[in-house]
């Protein structure tokens, strides 16, 4: 039979004490204290460590730069100072891959515009002298700008081999005092 519980039974129940929700308390909080801990104490070895390790890795915006574009397959990059050697001595056709306003205004002389909205028609177009050239230097504004990507990579899916992306672009062009042409005409 069941038996009825009295108030005298149920004050004899043990109860969770409140010193016992104190310690778990304690314990957790000590051990969020010492992670804590551990982990600056970690940092701020790593940090006066001649070897340490970057906790981020640098930043180009932090540096106020735009980090460069990735190259595809089989196209290689070219710097200012390459792109101004092949300049000057014709050893590269330059396609300029800015919209045709842009190129209007101006470019780099004896550089051809194909833009990649338009590659088809203005290819079409330029085919003789893209396909004589040893060397194809293709360039867009700046590291911002992926238009000579996707230019370099059409030449290469029609069978050019040697495409270079000058990366640094127009600006830099401009910026190392390369020599400009206006007009649309190369």
């Amino acid at each position: 039979m069941a038996r009825s519980l009295s108030r005298k039974d149920l004050r004899s129940q043990p109860t969770p004490s409140s010193s016992g929700r104190s310690t778990i308390g304690s314990v957790l909080l000590g051990a969020v204290v010492i992670v804590v801990a551990s982990a600056l104490l970690g940092i701020v070895a790593n940090r006066l460590s001649p070897r340490g390790i970057p906790l981020l890795p640098p930043s180009a915006e932090a540096s106020g730069e735009t980090p460069p574009l990735a190259l595809p397959a089989g196209v290689l990059g070219i710097g200012l100072e390459d792109a101004l050697a092949a300049f000057h001595a014709r050893s590269a056709l330059f396609i300029d891959a800015r919209p045709e306003n842009e190129y209007a205004e101006a470019h780099i002389p004896g550089a051809v515009n194909i833009p990649p909205y338009s590659f088809e028609d203005r290819y079409l177009e330029l085919m003789e002298q893209v396909e004589e050239a040893s060397t194809i230097v293709v360039y867009c504004s700046g590291v911002e700008c992926s238009d000579s990507i996707e230019v370099a990579e059409r030449l290469l899916e029609i069978g050019r081999a040697d495409v270079r992306i000058f990366e640094q672009g127009w600006r830099a062009w401009v910026g190392a005092g390369g020599p400009a042409l206006e007009g649309p005409q190369p």
